[in-house]
């Protein structure tokens, strides 16, 4: 009789863990349908997660800097970033040595992703590793960097160059003598225009007699086609990294004709090759490059698979589209991606068509930083 009562006992206390084992298997399944894994994002939207961004700018020192932080700025406000980025800009001198302690500072405060206009494409990479090290995505833009495990976003600079050197083989004869503009020196884009576009000009027997560093910058940039056209009064043809309006002061300046050249884009610049009739091609290197840095950080985030370098087609924007320069070129209008009402540095259009969302001319302009 013990022995029965013992057994209904033991019996008793099985079926009661096993009642209690099944109930806590029950709670662990009900709370992992509840919580999604790490990495993955939640479909509640209540829920979505808030990335805090940091864009990381090296240089100031000109306008394109400075529209390029309001456009991302503009975009971060806009869907469908606006519900799910916090984005924090962090301005720093044009050294790798001060960019690198920045993105360390930035480390530390626990962001999700560091998008950067890279003030070197090799010196910042200890700094980068170690943003990479903590999973922070890092993307680099218009100057990248050269890193494993970074995404890249930036003008396809060698079609950049080759269609300015193609401008020039095709408005110059061969054994022309042309200035060619460094940019600014020790940058990554610097050196892949410069490689090309030297490349192309030499292949079509064009003689490049005088190199200077125009810096992007219209100050520099007129002083230093200033002292080349002192230099050479024989020069063809002008391979330059400023802008129409600087062309334009310095060859007034001298009071020479104008030659075949490149430039940038701005809205000064367009104006110019318009009123002064400039045989000029004008290539857009939009600021809206750190928007799509913007979003492709975002969409890592999100969990997508994104391509490791993303290279965006630069405008060509002339005053005589039958030129050919191996490239789709825009005719440069006056009311349509140039304005008389509007900065001399303005440059339009900032995006491209395809990206979503677009911006307007007030948007950039009404923004205050």
């Amino acid at each position: 009789m013990k022995r029965a009562i013992v057994f209904v006992v033991v019996l008793l206390l099985t079926i009661s863990l096993f009642a209690g084992c099944a109930n806590t298997a029950q709670s662990q399944t009900s709370e992992s349908e509840e919580s999604p894994a790490i990495g993955e994002t939640s479909t509640d939207a209540s829920e979505q997660a808030v990335y805090k961004i940091a864009l990381s700018n090296s240089y100031m020192g000109n306008d394109w800097r400075q529209e390029m932080l309001k456009v991302a700025q503009v975009i971060a406000e806009k869907e469908p970033y606006a519900s799910k980025v916090e984005l924090t800009i962090v301005n720093v001198e044009n050294s790798p040595e001060s960019q690198s302690a920045s993105i360390d500072d930035i480390v530390q405060q626990g962001y999700d992703a560091i998008i950067l206009n890279a003030a070197s494409g090799t010196a910042l990479n200890p700094a980068l590793q170690r943003a990479l090290d903590k999973g922070i995505v890092v993307v680099a833009f218009d100057n990248v960097v050269d890193m494993e495990g970074v995404y890249t976003v930036q003008t396809d600079l060698d079609s950049l160059a080759r269609s300015w050197a193609n401008f020039l083989v095709a408005k110059l004869p061969a054994g022309s003598k042309v200035a060619f503009d460094i940019g600014l020196p020790g940058l990554e884009a610097g050196f892949v225009i410069n490689t090309t576009g030297m490349q192309v000009l030499e292949d079509a027997g064009i003689e490049i007699v005088a190199t200077f560093a125009g810096e992007w910058s219209d100050g520099v940039g007129q002083q230093q086609i200033s002292s080349v056209l002192a230099a050479n009064p024989d020069l063809d043809g002008i391979f330059t990294q400023v802008y129409g309006e600087t062309i334009s002061a310095a060859f007034k300046q001298a009071g020479r004709d104008f030659i075949p050249c490149t430039s940038f884009m701005s809205n000064a610049g367009c104006l110019a090759a318009i009123d002064d009739d400039i045989p000029i091609i004008i290539g857009n290197n939009i600021p809206g490059l750190s928007a799509i840095a913007l979003d492709v950080a975002v969409r890592v985030l999100d969990g997508e698979t994104v391509e490791k370098a993303t290279l965006v087609e630069p405008g060509q924007f002339v005053l005589d589209t039958s030129v050919d320069v191996g490239v789709k070129t825009t005719l440069i209008e006056e009311g349509v991606n140039c304005f008389r009402d509007l900065p001399s540095a303005f440059d339009w259009p900032v995006l491209p068509e395809d990206f979503e969302p677009q911006l307007t001319v007030d948007e950039i302009q009404d923004y205050q930083q």
